[in-house]
C-alpha cells in the first residue's frame, strides 16, 4: 500500500474539521472536572471522557488533523465504507506523518488514542424557528466505535495493523467541508496545544471576513477555555500562544485590544511565505458535506 500521496502543486496541506475550527473540542491539560463546556455563537459543545480517561493536549489534536487529511486526500489508508482509518505500520512512521513528536512514548500515544476513541461530544445548535421561538438541536457524538492501536512488533496483535473505526456521527463531522491549513505551520505549532487551536480558528476566521472584526475576551474564553479560569490568566495564555501563531504566520493581521482581539482580513496561511519544517505533502478532492455547524449570517460570534 502506497502511503505517500504526492501533491503536484508542492503545497503541504493539512485539513481540520470545521467543528474543531469553530470551538476547541478537547482540553489543553487534563481537567479536574467530569466534563468541559465550550461555546462559540450558536454552537455549544460538552466533552465527556469515558470513565474519566481524558484525551487532551497535542497528541489527539495532531491525530485528528492527520485523520482528517487522510480522508480529505482520499488516501488508500481510509476505508470509507466501514468508516475506518488505518495507521502507519511503524510508530516512527506514524509520528513522522502525523506530526506527533517521535520521542513520545508509545504507551502514552496509544493511551491517548484509546481515550480519544471513548470520548463523547455533545454538539448543540440553537436557532429561531421563524415564529420567534428558540429551537435547540443537539447530537451526541461518540468519537469511535472501535480502536485497535498496536505498534509493538513483538505482539501478535501487531499483525492486524493499527486502525480506528469512527462512529457514524463523527465520520460525518470528519467529512464535512474541511478547513485547509498550512501543514508546516500546523506541525511547527504542534508543541503548543493552545496555539494550534488558535491557528485552526484563525485560518477559518480569516478565510471569509471582508472587514475587521472584534471578538470580545469573554467570547474567546468561552470558546477556548473554562469559565473558572481567571480572565487575566486566560488573556496572558492566549496572547502568548497567539505570538507563536504570528511567528509562524507573519501575514496574520490581528490586534489585541482591552476589549478583545481585532481580526483583520489578511493573506491566507496556505499562501504564507514563511515555513520552517519540510513535511510530506498530500492533496486530494474528496469532500462529503454532512453536519452543519451553522453560521446563518456568516459570523459565528
Amino acid at each position: 500500500m502506497n502511503k505517500d500521496i504526492t501533491n503536484p502543486g508542492n503545497k503541504a496541506i493539512s485539513y481540520a474539521a470545521t467543528l474543531s475550527s469553530v470551538v476547541s473540542l478537547l482540553p489543553v491539560r487534563k481537567p479536574g472536572t467530569p466534563c468541559i463546556h465550550r461555546t462559540n455563537g450558536i454552537v455549544s459543545i460538552t466533552t465527556t471522557p469515558r470513565n474519566g480517561q481524558w484525551a487532551y493536549g497535542k497528541i489527539p489534536r495532531m491525530f485528528l488533523l492527520y485523520v482528517q487529511t487522510l480522508i480529505r486526500e482520499n488516501s488508500p489508508m481510509v476505508g470509507a465504507a466501514n468508516k475506518t482509518v488505518h495507521l502507519d505500520e511503524t510508530f516512527s512512521s506514524f509520528c513522522e506523518h502525523s506530526g506527533i513528536p517521535v520521542n513520545g512514548r508509545k504507551e502514552r500515544v496509544t493511551q491517548m488514542l484509546d481515550n480519544l476513541g471513548g470520548t463523547v461530544i455533545q454538539v448543540t445548535n440553537w436557532f429561531e424557528d421563524g415564529n420567534g421561538k428558540t429551537v435547540h438541536d443537539a447530537i451526541n457524538i461518540l468519537i469511535a466505535d472501535y480502536t485497535h492501536i498496536c505498534f509493538d512488533k513483538h505482539s501478535k496483535e501487531y499483525l492486524k495493523g493499527s486502525y480506528i473505526k469512527f462512529s457514524e456521527p463523527m465520520w460525518n463531522i470528519l467529512n464535512e467541508n474541511p478547513v485547509p491549513l498550512n501543514r508546516n505551520i500546523a506541525f511547527n505549532l504542534g508543541n503548543s496545544t493552545r496555539a494550534l487551536d488558535i491557528y485552526q480558528w484563525l485560518a477559518r476566521r480569516t478565510y471569509y471576513i471582508r472587514r475587521p472584526v472584534v471578538v470580545p475576551w469573554t467570547n474567546l474564553q468561552m470558546q477556548f477555555d473554562s469559565a473558572d479560569t481567571p480572565p487575566r490568566k486566560f488573556r496572558e495564555h492566549f496572547k502568548k500562544a497567539l505570538r507563536l501563531v504570528q511567528d509562524n504566520w507573519p501575514e496574520l493581521h490581528v490586534e489585541t485590544l482591552p476589549v478583545g482581539l481585532k481580526v483583520y482580513p489578511c493573506r491566507k496561511s496556505l499562501n504564507s511565505g514563511h515555513s520552517k519544517t519540510g513535511v510530506i505533502p498530500m492533496l486530494g478532492s474528496l469532500v462529503h458535506p454532512a453536519v452543519t455547524v451553522g453560521e446563518s449570517d456568516g459570523n459565528p460570534f
